[in-house]
């Protein structure tokens, strides 16, 4: 694979780590006897100078669009106290100060700016200032119409805010530094825009390969995502990284700045990047094998397994891996995913109560790990029965070992 274009600096220096081949959106649920849904090549690659980790030739946002209502994700908010309470400290920051926030990501975020006092607080509406009116659209559709003319648009209704609250969405867009560009604009001379995504170093570090996803473009960690900021004339006045077991969230309080910040380099962390992105492309075929041959000698032995969360999480862990033969079905209680079948996979989605009905002997979890303790709370009678649960990821106490 020849080097292309990085998203984060522009250097013709990307390489890929990993071509998983043709996937479906991982949102792309189908009925029985439905055709099988698009695919797009799913690759990610390094950036040799700047070492941001990045989709090469990322799925269409038109293709990743969802095609269901009911879909919603969430992320982690158990620090939002802690880092709210610390934003408004800012110097600078009053009760009056114009407080905005981007996605239906942010409400709750700016619902604790409101009970600390500040009661300026409004977040975007997607039909009414950015024109979108499908009901199915959402990050994957801001991302792209998020330029020059729909800023003025927003601008000239609600004027800049003194602080901007963006979570999990840089991640997503395919032209990154333009869309930073656009939400700086959003932002008074001297204001805080403040940007959280996921930090990729753990996943990264831990070869999970599962968090590959054709909606996360670019992979931050601390090192890259303060490169970023830099060469695109941000000032950090804070990062800070929230420590949660699978992926922590990493949350960077930027100032627009004609120099950005010359405190920051990649130079000095550049050879450990680099060197944690090649080892989480090396150890794929390695990881696959084990966990095939360890799911196959299961099986062969006569053993029944399944997976509990039909997330993109899980069709990443069956489609990468190549599980679908040993698999016998998807669990997930959501009345609106039962009776559908997994994106690729095609495994049927059933109900948890398979578990002891189908006497269902390895189970695997594609769960956060407090949805896994609520899990094993309540299915004490699947354990009861010889049942085993285990967990798709490396860093999860309950991880599979083969």
């Amino acid at each position: 694979m020849s080097a292309t274009v990085c998203l984060g600096c522009g250097a013709v220096a990307v390489e890929g780590l990993l071509d998983f081949g043709e996937q479906p959106p991982s949102n792309r649920f189908i009925r029985i006897a439905e055709p099988n849904p698009d695919v797009h090549p799913l690759s990610i690659g390094q950036c040799g100078a700047c070492a941001l980790v990045q989709l090469i030739n990322a799925m269409p946002a038109t293709m990743v669009r969802p095609r269901f209502t009911w879909l919603t994700y969430s992320e982690p908010e158990s620090h939002l106290d802690q880092f709210v309470a610390r934003l408004v400290r800012l110097d600078g920051i009053t009760k009056d100060s114009i407080i905005r926030g981007l996605t239906y990501l942010d409400d709750s975020t700016l619902a604790r700016f409101n009970r600390l006092g500040c009661g300026k607080t409004l977040r975007y509406d997607l039909s009414r200032d950015f024109g979108i009116n499908e009901e199915c659209a959402g990050l994957e559709t801001i991302q792209s119409i998020l330029d020059e003319e729909a800023t003025e648009k927003l601008l000239a209704r609600h004027g800049r805010a003194d602080l901007l609250v963006v979570r999990y969405a840089l991640e997503h867009a395919h032209v990154p530094a333009s869309f930073l560009e656009a939400l700086g604009s959003l932002v008074k001379p001297g204001g805080y825009l403040v940007i959280e995504v996921p930090d990729c170093t753990k996943f990264i570090g831990a070869c999970d390969y599962s968090f590959v996803w054709e909606e996360h473009i670019c992979y931050f960690s601390p090192v890259t995502l303060a490169s970023f900021a830099h060469r695109n004339r941000f000032m950090i006045v804070d990062m800070l990284n929230y420590a949660h077991p699978l992926e922590d969230s990493l949350a960077v309080v930027l100032k627009a700045s004609s120099a950005g910040d010359g405190r920051v380099t990649v130079a000095d962390n550049l050879t450990r990047e680099l060197t944690a992105g090649r080892r989480f492309g090396q150890s794929f075929d390695g990881a696959r094998s084990r966990i095939r041959r360890h799911l196959e000698q299961l099986h062969a032995q006569g053993k029944h397994i399944a997976v509990f969360g039909a997330s993109h999480l899980a069709a990443k862990f069956i489609n990468f891996f190549g599980l679908k033969d040993v698999i016998e079905c998807v669990v997930d209680d959501n009345p609106h995913k039962q009776g559908l079948l997994m994106p690729g996979s095609q495994l049927p989605i059933v109900g948890s109560h398979v578990l002891t009905e189908n006497k269902i002997d390895l189970c695997l979890l594609s769960l956060s790990p407090e949805s896994e303790q609520k899990v094993l709370a309540k299915k004490q009678d699947y354990v009861a029965q010889g049942g085993h649960f285990a967990s798709i990821f490396a860093l999860s106490p309950s991880a599979l070992r083969d």
